[in-house]
C-alpha cells in the first residue's frame, strides 16, 4: 500500500462490537488497492456520518444499514463487546456500516481470481490472519469509493477492497462482510481480513506514516479494539497480525501466478508495537 508502486494483489456478519485506504493500500503515487496500481480519490461523502455505537454485550455487527445485506453464515457466535483501549480516549468502538455492493458477479470474479492464484475456486473467507494497511488518502469515504468501483487491477477482476476502514477520529467503517474474500494483500487474500487506516505519507516514508497512526489515540485505539474483537471471533493469534510490508515473508503466503507484494506500509517493527499493545489490552 505504500510509497512504491502497487503490485499487489463473514461479516462479523451478525457478530461483533464497538465502533483504512485501499484494500491493498495506495502506492507512492496516491494510487490504491491491495493489488492495485491505479485508483480515484472521491471527495468525502456527508452521508457517511451515520454512527452506531456498540455499547453492550448484546450488541453485534449489523448490516441493517448495509449496502448490500451481508451473507449470514449458518452458525454465528457473538463475541463480547470489547471496550476501547486506553489509547482510544473513548468508552467503546464506533461502527459505521458502509457496505459496498458485492453482488454475485463480483463474488464470481473473486472465485475465479482465487482459482488462478490459490488453486481453489471460492469467494468465501474463513479468516485466520489480519493484515494491516494504511491509505494514501485523507478520508475514509475516498477509500470506500475506490473499493466500490470494482475496477480491474493488474489486469484482473475483481477490484481491490478491504473489510474495514478506520478513520482518524476512531470511527470504524465495515465495508465488506468478513466471510467474503477481498483483494488487499497478494498471496493472503484467501485467509486474511484487511484493515485499512486513513493516513497519507505526504512524501514521507512508511515508518513515518505508521507512527502517525500509532501516536493518534482515537485511531489506534479503535484499531486495537477491532483487532481484539476479530481475534475473539475467529481465534486469530497475535502472531498472525501482520503488516502489508510483511506479506511476502509470511509462512502462509502463496501465489500460483508468481505475484509478489510491493508495498511498504506497516513495517515489522511497527507491527510488533501493535502486537504489544493488543496483548496489553487483554
Amino acid at each position: 500500500m505504500r510509497p512504491a508502486r502497487w503490485y499487489a494483489a463473514r461479516s462479523l456478519a451478525g457478530a461483533a462490537v464497538l465502533s483504512i485506504v485501499l484494500a491493498g493500500c495506495a502506492g507512492a503515487d496516491g494510487s490504491a488497492g491491495a493489488d492495485s496500481t491505479t485508483s480515484t480519490t472521491p471527495s468525502l461523502s456527508s452521508s457517511a456520518a451515520t454512527r452506531v455505537t456498540a455499547s453492550t454485550p448484546s450488541a453485534s455487527w449489523t448490516a441493517a444499514a448495509a449496502r448490500p445485506t451481508p451473507i449470514v453464515p449458518a452458525r454465528v457466535t457473538k463475541p463480547a463487546v470489547v471496550s476501547a483501549p486506553r489509547d482510544a480516549n473513548t468508552s467503546s468502538l464506533h461502527l459505521v456500516p458502509e457496505f459496498i455492493a458485492f453482488p454475485q458477479r463480483r463474488k464470481d470474479e473473486m472465485a475465479q481470481y482465487s482459482l488462478r492464484h490459490y488453486g481453489v475456486s471460492s469467494w468465501r473467507l474463513s479468516p485466520s490472519m489480519i493484515v494491516l494497511h494504511f491509505t494514501e488518502s485523507d478520508t475514509a469515504s475516498s477509500a470506500r469509493n475506490t473499493f466500490a468501483n470494482d475496477s480491474p487491477n493488474l489486469g484482473e477482476l475483481p477490484g481491490t477492497c478491504a473489510h474495514f476502514i478506520v478513520a482518524q477520529n476512531g470511527d470504524v467503517w465495515q465495508i465488506v462482510p468478513t466471510n467474503i474474500r477481498c483483494r488487499h494483500a497478494i498471496g493472503l487474500n484467501d485467509r486474511a481480513i484487511g484493515i485499512e487506516m486513513v493516513q497519507r505519507t505526504y512524501g514521507n516514508g512508511s515508518t513515518w506514516a505508521d507512527h502517525q497512526i500509532l501516536d493518534r489515540p482515537a485511531q489506534i485505539g479503535a484499531v486495537l479494539a477491532l483487532v481484539r474483537s476479530l481475534q475473539h471471533e475467529y481465534g486469530i493469534s497475535t502472531s498472525n497480525i501482520i503488516g502489508h510490508a510483511m506479506a511476502n515473508q509470511a509462512p502462509q503466503f502463496q501465489d500460483l501466478e508468481g505475484w509478489r507484494n510491493d508495498h511498504t506500509d506497516w513495517q515489522t517493527q511497527d507491527v510488533l508495537e501493535v502486537r504489544r499493545r493488543v496483548s496489553a489490552t487483554r
